[in-house]
């Protein structure tokens, strides 16, 4: 195995990086796993790297991903979550802010729900892509996404940071709960 050095990505060569990743942060989990639907807890909670698919505990108990590259995926906060330690093995994950699931540091796969009231931050304690606030300053990334797509190159955070909407009045704490009325004159 090479190490491509400007981005600490542990893979044959960046093409292979590029597709397995996309690939990965693309994929949908926590469903039925088509295979093993009639069997309980049959959800789809890991990923095969080597097979490049989604797949359940009984999809490993079977023997078909026998010495393949596997990651666990949890879910944190409603978002999609994989142990720091696993993710560690194929990317350089000191940049993006880990949370605790479950007595385990974990990083989320796509950018969090927004702190507060949605407002966007610049510099220090915001993500350096998708500008969403983080919790300690010393961390770049929100997520995988956000990092994997400043390794590729600034500018392209399409498809997987959509850019949210700004707040039109930053000095407003709160938006307002709806449209005034007033009691009626009697």
């Amino acid at each position: 195995m090479s190490t491509s050095s400007s981005s600490g990505i542990m893979l044959q060569d960046e093409s292979n990086f590029q597709n397995w990743v996309d690939s990965f942060l693309e994929k949908i989990f926590f469903e039925r796993c088509e295979c093993h639907d009639d069997m309980q807890k049959s959800e789809l909670n890991r990923y095969c790297i080597s097979c490049d698919a989604p797949i359940c505990r009984y999809c490993i108990i079977s023997g078909e991903h026998c010495n393949h590259s596997i990651l666990t995926i949890y879910r944190h906060v409603y978002q999609n979550v994989v142990p720091l330690c696993e993710m560690q093995m194929y990317i350089d994950c000191d940049k993006i802010q880990p949370y605790k699931c479950n007595k385990k540091w974990v990083v989320s796969l796509t950018p969090l729900p927004h702190n507060g009231s949605g407002l966007l931050i610049e510099g220090d304690g915001a993500c350096y892509l998708c500008k969403r606030k983080l919790t300690d300053h010393r961390f770049r990334f929100c997520s995988i996404a956000c990092k994997v797509q400043s390794d590729i190159g600034e500018g392209m955070v399409e498809p997987y940071v959509r850019k949210p909407e700004v707040v039109q009045n930053p000095n407003r704490k709160r938006g307002r709960k709806g449209v005034p009325h007033r009691a009626p004159f009697l």
